[in-house]
């Protein structure tokens, strides 16, 4: 993303009056051209950039976030004039495992049978049919983590994580996890609860109501760094956040430790990226909306399962910059059969999602190129819910 092209849309959003958004925008962009290679160049072309250095504000635990959070919902831009589309954009003929979504969120075309349609369908604890559950410590024993936000000790720091448990949790049954990670100069306040100026409207990106008390949720809380709230993961701080936060959970309550999940939405997909390369051997697969390589991948060798959802049109993380890299990133990891899935037209209100065939067995890629931009539940046009927690949910909810 060239440095001209964030002044540019800089400008056009203070034209718009929305001069808050716009900062929030400057300051992800400053962060990607600041954050180039080692000879000062922007961003290599592949959209991948380097951990940010550690924080120079001394960084413990704090619920003071910005009000104007990156990514609180970009509104659709036309990609600027010479700007090249990306793959597949415009196609009238979906690929191999692909899925055409109209504006009235039907089918258009011969659609892919497997899991992840975006039915939203909750199972109940202990997985599908025939899955084998591993319980955690915690199962069979007295609750003494309770829902709300907790204090953990975590690299010499205090660090925040907010909890929420079913409220009929039952300490026999094995519970999917999920860890959901915000935005740049958002909160775990917002995630949690949805709303609140945030980018997602709905508890944890609307997984929280489709889930139907059948999984345990927890929102961490990122740390203070030069360029706002967020995960630039120095040293993978953020990462060793969420090992203490499993520890701890896993040995208070009853979990399936073969079902355990990272999501995120800008910075937040980036960390759930990051866990993704560290800890493949702990997590169970990542929903990434609109992702990026900012927070680091140490490791990234062992196929995970993963979804990833994101704008043609986004004006942050660019699609064919940030967001097509990490895609064919997992689909070589995970021995996926390669392809050049369509996507819509920029502005188009409708989606296209693609799984792709070949996969090792238990390491879907599932891929929704949407017209919008920079945003986590991108709607259809005409339609008043987002079709994206859907879509995440029936993916995480195979397993």
């Amino acid at each position: 993303m060239h440095i001209s092209r964030i002044g540019s849309q800089l400008s056009v959003q203070i034209k718009r009056g929305i001069g808050m958004r716009a900062c929030a925008l400057l300051g992800l962009g400053a962060f990607l051209f600041a954050c180039g290679t080692d000879n000062g160049d922007p961003m290599p072309s592949d959209g991948s950039a380097p951990s940010a250095p550690a924080s120079s504000t001394p960084a413990g635990s704090s619920d003071t976030a910005s009000s104007s959070p990156l990514g609180s919902g970009a509104g659709s831009a036309t990609p600027e004039m010479g700007e090249v589309a990306p793959p597949g954009m415009g196609e009238a003929t979906p690929g191999v495992g692909t899925e055409v979504v109209g504006v009235d969120g039907m089918l258009e075309g011969g659609g892919s049978t497997t899991p992840g349609t975006g039915d939203g369908t909750p199972e109940a604890p202990g997985g599908p049919e025939g899955e084998t559950e591993t319980p955690s410590a915690g199962c069979g024993t007295t609750r003494e983590l309770m829902n709300g936000r907790r204090t953990i000790q975590s690299g010499g720091m205090n660090r925040e994580y907010i909890l929420r448990v079913p409220d009929d949790y039952d300490n026999t049954k094995p519970y999917r996890l999920v860890l959901a990670y915000h935005w740049l100069n958002g909160n775990a306040e917002q995630v949690a609860n949805g709303g609140l100026g945030g980018s997602t409207e709905d508890p944890y990106f609307g997984l929280w109501d489709l889930a139907e008390n059948s999984t345990i949720f927890v929102a961490p809380e990122g740390l203070p760094s030069f360029m706002g709230l967020g995960w630039d993961n120095p040293g993978g701080r953020d990462v060793a956040l969420t090992d203490a936060i499993l520890e701890e959970v896993q040995a208070d309550l009853c979990i399936d430790t073969t079902r355990i999940f990272a999501t995120g939405f800008s910075f937040g997909a980036s960390m759930s990226h990051a866990l993704a390369c560290a800890r493949a051997d702990v997590f169970r697969g990542a929903a990434l909306y609109a992702g990026a390589q900012l927070s680091g991948c140490d490791g990234g060798t062992t196929p995970i399962a993963y979804f990833h959802a994101h704008g043609v049109a986004d004006s942050v993380l660019n699609f064919t910059q940030s967001g097509v890299p990490l895609r064919d990133r997992y689909v070589a990891l995970n021995g996926c059969t390669p392809q050049n899935p369509p996507a819509p037209a920029a502005n188009s209100g409708t989606h296209i999602c693609t799984s792709y065939e070949g996969c090792s067995e238990g390491h879907p890629v599932r891929w929704c190129a949407h017209g919008g931009d920079h945003n986590p539940t991108e709607k259809d046009q005409g339609q008043s819910e987002s079709w994206v927690p859907g879509e995440a949910w029936a993916f995480i909810s195979q397993f």
